[in-house]
């Protein structure tokens, strides 16, 4: 089974496969850039006012990993995640309380309740590449790899530069 299609930028500076010039003209003209050089992204409207500091950091965050691939139609999706992350944070603070209280129905409720905007934020960050295989995929490498240095072409380079 394939891999999943990898960017043009890792695949030529892997070297592992060679592509022609109509090539990779081709995967420019397909490929999805951002807006680029957006500075700062403005929260929605219906992101209630106490989250838009956590709306801040976050797209303050996800610009900085990926700046040109941004758009403003990003807000939704990081409001969307700030929405789900406070929502499990309150869910945790009543599964936690339940369980002190010793009610185990209460805080198997909010257990599942729980689970359930923990989804949500993690399907939301991966989308906005903040968990580490999201990453990874989302990871361009910077410049190509030095090829190690055989001793033998060295030692070669040098008998020849004597004679």
């Amino acid at each position: 089974m394939p891999g999943s299609r990898q960017p043009l930028e890792v695949l030529v500076t892997n070297g592992r496969k060679h592509l022609s010039k109509r090539e990779i003209a081709d995967r420019k003209s397909a490929s999805i850039n951002g807006e680029g050089n957006i500075k700062r992204l403005t929260a929605p409207s219906w992101l209630p006012k106490s989250q838009r500091e956590e709306f801040n950091r976050v797209s303050a965050a996800v610009i900085k990993l990926m700046p040109n691939l941004v758009s403003r139609m990003d807000t939704e999706v990081i409001a969307a995640y700030c929405m789900a992350r406070q929502e499990w944070l309150t869910a945790t603070a009543h599964a936690n309380r339940a369980m002190m209280d010793g009610d185990i129905d209460k805080a198997d409720a909010w257990g599942r309740i729980q689970d359930r905007y923990f989804k949500q934020a993690r399907a939301c960050a991966n989308d906005l590449g903040l968990t580490i295989t999201s990453r990874c995929r989302l990871v361009i490498p910077e410049g190509a790899r030095k090829p190690e240095e055989n001793p033998f072409e060295k030692l070669m380079r040098e008998r020849m530069a004597r004679a």
